[in-house]
């Protein structure tokens, strides 16, 4: 993927999910507001890198989604995910800390206002999709140095994370899941495998928030 291409999805992921969603959101509401940013978003992300989105599936299509093993290590890596997550939240709470993210709240009453559908839609296809496309395929890439992973790993996982927080204490809440699909993606070299991850981290995420877990 060009460099240049990569720098203006990154520019438009910022300029459509923040500066967009201010104009909007006064004229519907935030939770609209989000929905709309996210399916523009995912139509964008379609029409700049639909011929690296179809090669990396032909990729992944040949030999990722042809073994066992890579079933296996998705589900073990969302185990991790669940588990070290389930850990963070007993540890902070013994320990009286805040860091539980504001989203939650926000994507509850998103799912009261906009159709359950449509927020799944938006939750566990459009998210994962812009945001793999944006913070692990555009910035990270595949790169043949180490050096070169290391830096774009840190940048990768900084900028992911601080797109979902409020408050800075949310930032240590959200690093483990920005670690994690990270790490799977450069394991894997292909976008979709993280998304793949992502999206099911997504899915156990609302299946949560309906049961009242989180």
């Amino acid at each position: 993927m060009e460099k240049g291409k990569r720098f203006f999805l990154v520019v438009v992921f910022y300029v459509i999910n923040f500066g967009i969603w201010e104009l909007i959101a006064p004229v519907v509401s935030d939770e609209w507001a989000s929905f709309l940013v996210y399916a523009a978003l995912f139509i964008v992300v379609l029409i700049v890198c639909h011929k690296e989105m179809l090669e990396e599936w032909k990729n992944i299509n040949t030999h990722q989604l042809k073994d066992k093993k890579f079933y296996l290590d998705l589900a073990g890596w969302l185990m991790a995910d669940l588990i070290l997550t389930i850990l963070l939240l007993s540890a902070i709470e013994k320990m009286g800390l805040d860091i539980l993210p504001k989203n939650n709240e926000s994507v509850k009453t998103q799912m009261a206002s906009v159709p359950i559908m449509l927020t799944m839609i938006q939750g566990c296809i459009f998210a994962p999709v812009i945001e793999e496309m944006t913070f692990r395929f555009s910035i990270i890439g595949k790169p043949k140095s180490k050096i070169a992973t290391g830096i774009s790993y840190v940048i990768s996982v900084f900028l992911f994370d601080c797109i979902h927080i409020v408050r800075f204490s949310e930032f240590f809440y959200y690093l483990l899941p920005a670690l994690i699909l990270t790490t799977f993606y450069i394991k894997h070299r292909n976008v979709f495998a993280s998304v793949m991850l992502h999206s099911v981290i997504n899915i156990v995420g609302y299946i949560g928030l309906i049961a009242g877990i989180l």
